[in-house]
């Protein structure tokens, strides 16, 4: 996996497939996922918007089914230089 200068929020288990052949996290990955809660409250439209242009990370891990979404946390002055700092060292490899 790449390194990435987008932040990410902790992966969320989505579903499992204990006991099954693995064919229930294979349905759920191409369809559109349900509405999602974070932290008990459901995603804004500011997140949903973030979502559609920055799609979560989807994999499967011992039939398990785990997304990763983008984080809509504003970013603080220092988080801005240090990916300034990031996207230079990028830029010059």
């Amino acid at each position: 996996a790449t390194a990435s200068l987008v932040r990410y929020n902790n992966p969320v288990l989505v579903s499992t497939t204990k006991g099954k052949k693995g064919g229930e996290a294979k349905k759920t990955a191409g369809k559109k996922l349900p509405p999602v809660e974070i932290g008990g409250k459901e995603l804004t439209q500011t997140e949903d918007i973030l979502n559609s242009i920055l799609p979560p990370k989807e994999w499967t891990k011992n039939g398990q089914l785990w997304v990763q979404y983008v984080s809509s946390t504003p970013a603080t002055r220092l988080d801005v230089v240090n990916l300034q700092e990031q996207l230079d060292q990028k830029l010059q490899q």
